[in-house]
């Protein structure tokens, strides 16, 4: 299952197939958004194992500047973003409602870990073969 796939029918599944819609999060070689982290190199980072599980179960490993966040500050309000920035003084998040937020640590009471912006289930809308064949495309991105 985790090899043997074609990664020319795996690319037109992630930059064509309207059910999954990779390419509109996920950003190669100029193509695509940037709500997501850029698989170009993937296949020299990721074990196929760790591709597939990526695919599969979003929310078990994010990628580093695209963990979300909610802060519960000390006034009670609460805010919600990516993590674009962290020292031991400020957080920079980055808001779909609000943009860009500078926030004193000082200031939060809590934080909990938010969700991946990929939704799980997105396996579930590609046939064993398409995803055999995109995690095929996914490790050729070296």
């Amino acid at each position: 299952m985790l090899s043997g796939g074609n990664a020319s029918i795996g690319a037109r599944i992630f930059f064509e197939k309207p059910e999954t819609q990779c390419s509109r999060c996920h950003l190669i070689k100029n193509t695509g958004g940037t709500v997501g982290p850029a698989p170009d190199g993937v296949g020299s980072r990721l074990s196929r194992e760790q591709l597939l599980e990526s695919v599969v179960s979003p929310n078990a490993q994010i990628a580093t500047g695209f963990e979300n966040v909610v802060l519960t500050l000390a006034n009670g309000t609460s805010l919600s973003g990516t993590v674009k920035r962290e020292t031991v003084e400020v957080i920079d998040l980055v808001s779909g409602e609000d943009g860009e937020i500078r926030v004193k640590v000082s200031d939060v009471k809590s934080r909990d870990r938010g969700l991946s912006a990929m939704p799980d289930g997105l396996a579930n809308l590609l046939t064993p073969f398409e995803l055999r064949d995109l995690l095929e495309y996914l490790a050729s991105l070296k």
